[in-house]
């Protein structure tokens, strides 16, 4: 209901870009969106609904607005802050921006524990490359890589797939995974990091920053790819 309370703002703000003489009735009759509604065995089905449906049926979020005031889950400080997304194609520069979160030492203890931690689950980044295949998805036609060892020790590497797969592929990250991604990718000093980034990487930003803090207030953090 939150994501449908975007899209009627969304369409709205385009209409009246488009039409600036219109009247209310005339946006909430005429402007139309497509929305995905799921059924009773879960599947989702795309419907066509006018703005006036939709905000008919996002209108019960009026009244929960205040209970977001205070929440420590609230990561933006607006209604519903806890309810964020990551805008499809990824951009190349996020899928790079997560892997450098990765240490350079190869025998760092948390990168060695990573590396097993995906050879064990078999998180090998196929769901990924499943939606890389589809056009409009992923700027990079190719998953980036980091690598490790060299010369005398074992070579090592992890995909952007791999991690995107870690991270977003399930239907929720549980406390305690959410505990062990923070270690993993150091998710405590986000926010803290020096430098500009771009709104493709600041929405991967505020992801995991969502995750470090399912770890420390012992909460699901709900995923949908």
């Amino acid at each position: 209901m939150v994501r449908h309370r975007g899209v009627a703002e969304f369409a709205s703000a385009q209409f009246r870009e488009k039409f600036p003489h219109a009247d209310n009735e005339t946006l909430t009759s005429k402007c139309t969106v497509e929305i995905a509604v799921k059924s009773p065995d879960g599947t989702a089905k795309q419907t066509q609904v006018t703005v006036g449906q939709l905000l008919d049926m996002i209108a019960p979020l009026s009244e929960l607005d205040g209970e977001c005031r205070g929440c420590p889950a609230n990561l933006s400080g607006r209604a519903f802050g806890c309810i964020g997304k990551v805008n499809y194609p990824i951009r190349k520069e996020a899928e790079d921006w997560l892997l450098a979160r990765l240490p350079d030492d190869a025998k760092d203890a948390n990168l060695v524990l990573l590396l097993k931690y995906l050879a064990d689950l078999g998180i090998d980044g196929a769901p990924v490359e499943t939606q890389r295949s589809r056009s409009r998805m992923f700027e990079r036609k190719e998953a980036a890589v980091r690598k490790w060892g060299g010369w005398l020790g074992p070579k090592m590497q992890i995909t952007s797939s791999q991690l995107l797969h870690l991270l977003a592929f399930s239907e929720s990250i549980g406390p305690e995974q959410a505990q062990l991604y923070s270690r993993l990718l150091d998710l405590a000093k986000l926010g803290s990091e020096p430098g500009e980034i771009s709104d493709a990487v600041a929405q991967f930003r505020v992801f995991l920053r969502a995750v470090n803090l399912a770890g420390r207030l012992n909460a699901n953090l709900a995923v949908e790819a």
